[in-house]
């Protein structure tokens, strides 16, 4: 979109899907696994074979540059040994065309208690995808050409409990951005960068801190970005109907690297207008 404004709602960059959920065809079984137990931080289940018995919640879909959309659903697994469901992937075979079969991205478990997922395509025409994985992040990644996906590993944002989930927007010239509430005492939310030129995470950095105490923030609510490229953020406090706004001091485009705001400013309307 260039320059133009663009705003993104909380709808539009994650999806909370349901532990409970209709069930639905059982996909076919997944590659096998050769990851351990607990692979880069996040939680493994070996013993489930890809024996999926119901679908919980509806599938994300991630719309990709060739106009094709893939998607993403959590799918409960009846020989688990843990109990906990698995993220399955598939992928249309044109635009507008029929889905391939349901594949299963990886033996890492999602939950508990949640089962979220979200995904997005990187500059370099992979998928990146997300899921819940008890309280913090896990991340796994596919090229362009498809194929296996990358061993999941902790993604390294951990919000306090019952404070939301991941956030993730993509700016105008094609870089990725992570957000996620922070329970650290520093900064109430946090964020990691992905360049679109060497599509590496960098860094979680603060996103400033809400001035009043005893406030948690949930993910955020709107992500926009503005005319000139810098990014506005609003996030409802957690356990109440107040809503948050911080916005970047100078865009994020790597080195010299943007900033944000040392604090976040309380709203008058819930639409921070």
């Amino acid at each position: 979109m260039g320059r133009a404004f663009r705003s993104v709602t909380r709808a539009a960059v994650a999806l909370a899907v349901a532990c409970a959920g209709a069930l639905a065809a059982a996909p076919a079984a997944p590659a096998a696994q050769t990851a351990a137990s607990v692979s880069g931080g996040c939680s493994m289940d070996l013993g489930a074979q890809g024996n999926a018995t119901g679908a919980s919640g509806s599938p994300v879909s991630v719309p990709r540059a060739d106009g094709r959309v893939d998607q993403f659903q959590v799918f409960h697994d009846s020989t688990a040994t843990r109990g906990l469901p698995f993220v399955w992937h598939r992928a249309q075979s044109a635009p507008g065309g029929s889905y391939g079969a349901w594949e299963r991205v990886s033996a890492g478990t999602v939950g508990p208690k949640a089962g979220f997922v979200t995904a997005v395509e990187n500059a370099a025409g992979g998928l990146e995808v997300f899921w819940l994985d008890h309280g913090g992040f896990c991340h796994s990644v596919q090229g362009p050409a498809g194929g296996q996906w990358s061993t999941p590993e902790d993604f390294g944002l951990q919000p306090s409990p019952y404070h939301g989930f991941l956030a993730l927007f993509k700016r105008s010239n094609g870089t990725l951005i992570a957000m996620a509430s922070s329970g650290k005492p520093d900064r109430s939310m946090e964020s990691r960068t992905q360049l679109s030129s060497d599509g590496v995470w960098r860094p979680a950095v603060a996103m400033g801190k809400v001035p009043e105490t005893d406030v948690g923030l949930g993910q955020p609510s709107t992500i926009t970005e503005l005319p000139d490229r810098r990014l506005k953020v609003t996030a409802r406090e957690w356990n109440r109907d107040r809503y948050w706004q911080t916005t970047e001091v100078a865009p994020n485009d790597g080195i010299p690297s943007g900033w944000w705001s040392s604090e976040w400013q309380l709203c008058a309307t819930p639409q921070c207008d």
